[in-house]
């Protein structure tokens, strides 16, 4: 072990006297304060929300980048410069020296990310008490009142943890078993039957047109759109929960959306105390027709009492838009059951526990590449791999529409690069910290465990191993 706490502390000198720590450190420190100052046009909600969206995501990025280059740096430089030679003659074995060498570069970053994460916090936390400072002692009620909402709001919506619920959706599955069943019989009955690869094919793009589309809602339609949430706990009765939403008007998309009007009902549970048996009645969550814009995220607050003793909680949605546009909603997005969980410092640091994880591995890739391959090699070798996930997971994305065989294929072949590489996108917590969603255990859980364990930890051993039968005397200098 002494030999093991020498190599990373020798590593983590290098990095201060090659001045690296300190100019990742005034770049981290430039990014986290200066981004919001200059994106932002005053407003307390929006400072936060651009400090934990954009100042965090650059932090992530910046951090990312180094431990690639400074992993893949590190390992080849010591073959290059023939510094290695002198280690490996001593008592101490390659792995360890490739362990204390991750080590050493994880605890720069680990360190680089601690002091950033604090500065980040420190900001969100100073821009929130001093929200509507300048109304505070003004000599209107309305305005006072107005920036305690301001606090309120953000408290309430950013600044916590809050688990979200989703509604339940059609059986897509069911669905297309119909519909295939339908087309297979009108085939069967005009002489050309469809054969069962045929078959497959259409059921496999039923299903997934089912589960991408959009639900439709229209106006003046005979009964509301219904949603329904399942598995909630009935303490939770007790809370304040939220429904967040967002309705696109005439198309899904960010262009050509403006002012329309919906109506949201909740259904609340009566319970017969000689039966015990329940009646879900109607109560509406506004007295009219509200106004909203379109294509933003809204949320509603639901009354106490909503859930029933079966733990659903059942909402509906009429569509009262006065020129008869159809609302759409994606299923991606909404709407959502959220629920206060955990305080904001709880989430936030289960935040950095996910920057911490995608460190580690991307320090790990970084050296594993880096110990049998040149430095210019071992960045390209590393940056494609990441490359490859990320470009898989756009194409695996449900807004992709796979209209030619060609798109198919492409799919088809993302989704199986996905099984072996690691997308970058599944790190990324900071939209969940921006609005206020818990980051769940689980979720952390899954990231350690799929691309940690069973993506990373192979290949981390793998470099290991070719570095231990590198030849180091076939490093020569020209």
């Amino acid at each position: 072990m002494k030999a093991f706490r020498a190599i990373v502390f020798l590593t983590f000198r290098s990095a201060l006297r090659s001045h690296v720590f300190q100019l990742l450190l005034a770049l981290l420190l430039l990014a986290v304060t200066l981004i919001p100052i200059s994106v932002s046009v005053g407003k307390a909600e929006e400072f936060i929300r651009i400090s934990l969206l954009y100042s965090l995501w650059a932090v992530s990025i910046v951090l990312a980048l180094s431990s690639l280059w400074l992993g893949c740096f590190v390992m080849s430089r010591d073959i290059d410069n023939y510094q290695i030679h002198m280690v490996v003659s001593k008592p101490v074995s390659r792995v360890m020296l490739w362990l204390g060498k991750w080590t050493g570069i994880n605890l720069i970053h680990l360190a680089l990310l601690l002091i950033s994460g604090l500065t980040v916090y420190g900001i969100v936390t100073y821009r929130y008490r001093t929200a509507g400072e300048e109304s505070r002692y003004a000599e209107r009620q309305s305005e006072r009142t107005r920036a305690e909402a301001e606090k309120e709001h953000i408290r309430t919506k950013i600044l916590v943890g809050r688990r979200s619920y989703s509604p339940r959706l059609p059986d897509a599955k069911a669905v297309a078993d119909a519909e295939v069943g339908r087309r297979a019989a009108e085939a069967v009955r005009k002489g050309s039957p469809l054969s069962d690869g045929e078959l497959q094919t259409m059921r496999e793009e039923i299903i997934r047109r089912v589960t991408d589309a959009p639900l439709e809602v229209r106006p003046g339609q005979p009964t509301p759109q219904t949603w329904v949430f399942e598995n909630v706990p009935v303490r939770l009765n007790d809370i304040a929960m939220y429904l967040r939403y967002r309705p696109y008007l005439g198309k899904v998309s960010s262009e050509d959306q403006r002012q329309t009007y919906l109506w949201w009902e909740a259904l609340m549970p009566q319970v017969n105390p000689e039966t015990g048996k329940f009646a879900l009645y109607p109560r509406a969550l506004s007295p009219v027709p509200e106004q909203v814009f379109s294509g933003a995220f809204l949320e509603k607050i639901l009354p106490p009492g909503t859930v029933a003793p079966d733990g659903t909680v059942t909402v509906l949605v009429s569509n009262f838009d006065r020129y008869g546009a159809k609302h759409y909603y994606q299923r991606a997005d909404g709407p959502k059951l959220l629920v206060p969980v955990c305080s904001f410092e709880e989430n936030f640091l289960r935040g950095l526990l996910v920057m911490t994880i995608q460190l580690l591995l991307l320090s790990g890739l970084a050296c594993a590449f880096g110990g049998f391959l040149t430095m210019p090699t071992a960045v390209f070798m590393a940056a494609s791999y990441l490359l490859f996930g990320s470009f898989s997971m756009v194409l695996t994305d449900s807004e992709f529409f796979a209209d030619s065989a060609l798109d198919h294929f492409s799919q088809l072949l993302a989704r199986g690069i996905l099984l072996v590489v690691i997308p970058l996108q599944k790190f990324d917590i900071t939209d969940l910290l921006a609005g206020g969603d818990l980051i769940e255990f689980s979720l952390i859980g899954e990231l350690f465990l799929q691309y940690f364990v069973l993506r990373g930890a192979p290949l981390f051993l793998l470099g290991i191993w070719l570095y231990r039968r590198r030849e180091m005397g076939a490093a020569v200098r020209k």
